[in-house]
């Protein structure tokens, strides 16, 4: 299947020479103006698929729906760096520059607008929308409507309204690489799409090696049990960190925090750290910015960097703490091995308790707000518990839980190491 020229153009602008095959089909799909949801790989290149489709249809423009501020300030600041007109609102941007960005976006002057759903129920916003020129609507990392709409951002599941109130509807584009088989009706019904093509490719990431660490410890005190498994995590840091990036996920800010203050002296200039309470605004994006430029090369951080972060050369991911979710541990492991590199992504889990009072506290805080919402959280962790303890070859677990059956093991995950040693 070919592209048309336009599409080619388009690609080219930001910089890449040709597509992969499995863009080829959505890029068609969306400049044809027909909905889509798109279920592929994580750093197989969605975001080039939509950003193709909008720059070759730079006369009207294309909202982005991200979830995170991270992933907005990544790819806004690439896009620019492409010389592609975008921009985004958010909490740190005046009402001054708001009003600039929204009459661009109103006289065609903005092929690209990134907001979070929050946005699209703001009154002003919607009534500037009302009289946009609008190609289309990306709902980017979709699997958030259903894993964080019943949750903790009822906004997720208003982007269907916001739609509704256009005066034509535009060409809607969801896509993700973690959607569960039954979660796509929910997300093509809650965006209000009409009929969408469901284009599935291989999820499969041959360069991650998966691996997971008991790291229980008979030491009394939390404090003590900490400080062992901040010695494992600096031997992982000393094994695998050479010439790329590590990213180091913790469950609180709290750990963040810790960690931080630790590894910080361990390495030098070498470490930052990014989660939801670091203030002001703009100190926050000054700390992202240093390790997405490559200029501190340790990231330690909460989910609030789990998605669509984009950093080529990230070679190692550690979970210093069990994911809260399946699509939590997918997403983040998924920011490793960009470059097409051999990448180690180690997993910690304990059977002391430690991580088990974490979610807890979790539960306790969403069961305040909701039982249905601490219901689905407990639901999340035993996944979690379930793939941790699971003697399946690790790569084929996560398939299965995205709906991909496969049967060809990895060989070289943690489980399948085991299965060798105990078959000599």
């Amino acid at each position: 299947m070919d592209m048309k020229r336009h599409l080619k153009s388009a690609l080219k602008a930001l910089g890449f020479d040709k597509p992969r095959k499995a863009q080829i089909m959505p890029m068609n799909t969306l400049d044809a103006e027909q909905d889509a949801i798109i279920i592929s790989a994580t750093g197989s290149g969605k975001q080039v698929i939509y950003e193709t489709v909008g720059l070759a249809h730079s006369d009207k423009l294309t909202i982005v729906i991200e979830p995170l501020l991270a992933l907005i300030y990544n790819q806004v600041q690439t896009l620019q760096d492409h010389g592609v007109s975008a921009d985004y609102i958010d909490m740190t941007r005046s009402k001054e520059d708001i009003d600039k960005i929204l009459h661009r976006a109103r006289k065609g002057k903005l092929t690209f607008l990134y907001i979070t759903p929050e946005r699209l129920r703001n009154h002003v916003f919607i009534e500037t929308m009302q009289h946009s020129d609008i190609f289309m609507i990306v709902a980017d990392e979709c699997h958030c409507i259903t894993e964080w709409g019943y949750t903790f951002r009822d906004a997720y599941l208003h982007i269907g309204d916001f739609i509704n109130e256009l005066k034509h509807k535009p060409v809607i584009c969801a896509c993700s690489a973690t959607i569960s088989a039954d979660s796509l009706n929910i997300i093509r019904d809650s965006l209000h799409m009409d009929k969408p093509v469901i284009l599935r490719s291989d999820l499969r990431r041959d360069n991650l090696i998966l691996l997971k660490k008991d790291v229980t410890c008979n030491k009394k005190t939390l404090e003590e049990r900490l400080e062992f498994r901040i010695k494992k995590l600096c031997k992982l840091i000393d094994k695998y960190h050479k010439d790329g990036s590590v990213l180091i996920f913790a469950q609180t800010t709290t750990y963040v925090d810790a960690l931080y203050n630790i590894l910080a002296e361990k390495y030098p200039d070498d470490v930052t750290r990014y989660h939801s309470r670091i203030k002001p605004e703009r100190r926050k994006k000054q700390l992202l910015f240093d390790f997405l430029q490559g200029t501190r090369k340790i990231m330690i951080a909460t989910s609030a960097f789990s998605m669509g972060i984009d950093v080529s050369d990230i070679e190692l991911v550690v979970h210093f703490n069990a994911p809260i979710s399946m699509t939590d541990y997918i997403q983040q492991i998924g920011r490793a091995g960009r470059d097409e590199r051999k990448a180690h992504c180690v997993l910690f889990y304990d059977q002391n308790g430690d991580d088990d009072a974490i979610s807890n506290s979790f539960i306790k805080k969403a069961k305040k707000q909701s039982p249905k919402a601490a219901k689905t959280i407990k639901s999340k962790l035993n996944q979690v518990h379930n793939f941790i303890y699971s003697d399946n070859c690790m790569v084929n677990d996560i398939l299965e839980y995205q709906g991909q059956h496969e049967v060809k093991t990895c060989k070289r995950c943690t489980a399948c190491a085991q299965k060798r040693r105990n078959s000599k």
